[in-house]
């Protein structure tokens, strides 16, 4: 299979699979953007992180998002002005945890194993979101990180003049109030400036980037697990994560064999959350709407927490 058509499939695969995440993260950002003022959202969220950051880690933990379906949602958020706080624990716990997951990792990893993948996802994606809220509360750390920055657009607006106000309170004049046509070509406005033109822009981008990885540079699973249960094997277990995309569904019968030959379970766990949400296809997407200090912060969260996660679970 030559490199267009591959390209070619995995889009028709993702298009198939996820049109009803991309449709949903089209209508929240088009609906964000004309019935709420997303300025005040923001300031509300900042002042109620304590709300909006266990409602993201649930979404996130709760949906089975992959890795685009999560892209496509978190850019909804973001052309919306949501708290970085938000979005980062949405980010970080999405791609990590859900049902369908937990009972694949309990068939074959055992139901210790999948409820501590579960508790871990919950817990960094908590953990992330408070730290971005301070950061960003506090300093400039995610100023200027997010590359489709949303410019000026010359929008459809609903505007109530004077005359228009005396027309609303004229009984001649009562029934022709044309604010709901004028909210109605304002959404559909969105859709299209919003949704296609840059929430499916990057979404298409995203797996394009990512995909080109995986093709170029296929992933070996061969890789050198220490058998204890120690720090040092859960540090190799995480580290060696980074740069795969593990797919859980193909990826658990073979952790599984590791296992029974003799692998550490924790250096396991710690792989599985590095996997999950890194790997060289998952951070070269993001790379095409995130900037350095944005991508810095998700990758170096990502990975001293698996090594602590996998080494609480040597504990265990």
């Amino acid at each position: 299979m030559n490199y267009i058509t591959y390209i070619l499939n995995e889009l028709a695969y993702y298009a198939k699979n996820d049109w009803y995440i991309i449709l949903i993260g089209i209508l929240i950002a088009a609906s964000m953007k004309v019935f709420v003022d997303p300025e005040k959202l923001k300031e509300k969220l900042l002042k109620h992180s304590k709300v909006a950051i266990p409602a993201s880690v649930g979404l996130g933990a709760f949906t089975p998002l992959c890795a685009c379906g999560t892209m496509a949602v978190v850019l909804s958020l973001f052309l919306t002005n949501m708290p970085w706080g938000a979005v980062m624990a949405f980010l970080i716990s999405s791609p990590l945890t859900s049902p369908a997951e937990f009972f694949f990792e309990g068939s074959f990893m055992g139901w210790k194993f999948a409820t501590a993948m579960m508790v871990a996802s919950i817990m960094m994606g908590l953990i992330a979101g408070y730290l971005a809220t301070l950061l960003e509360k506090k300093t400039a750390f995610f100023e200027g990180q997010f590359r489709l920055k949303d410019k000026p657009t010359e929008t459809p607006s609903v505007r109530i003049d004077s005359n228009m106000h005396e027309s609303l309170f004229s009984i001649a004049e009562a029934a022709p109030v044309k604010v709901p046509y004028e909210k109605t070509k304002a959404f559909l406005f969105e859709i299209w400036n919003t949704g296609v033109k840059k929430i499916m822009l990057y979404f298409i981008i995203f797996i394009i980037i990512g995909k080109t990885v995986e093709y170029v540079l296929p992933m070996n699973w061969e890789m050198p697990f220490l058998t204890e249960d120690s720090l040092l094997s859960v540090v190799i277990g995480s580290t060696v994560g980074l740069p795969l995309y593990v797919n859980y569904a193909s990826a658990l019968p073979l952790l599984k064999t590791m296992v029974n030959s003799g692998v550490s379970e924790a250096a396991i766990l710690a792989f599985l959350i590095a996997g999950k949400a890194t790997g060289i296809p998952v951070i070269a997407g993001m790379a095409a709407f995130l900037r350095k200090r944005a991508l810095a912060y998700y990758v170096l969260f990502i990975w001293i927490s698996a090594i602590i996660a996998g080494y609480i679970y040597t504990l265990l």
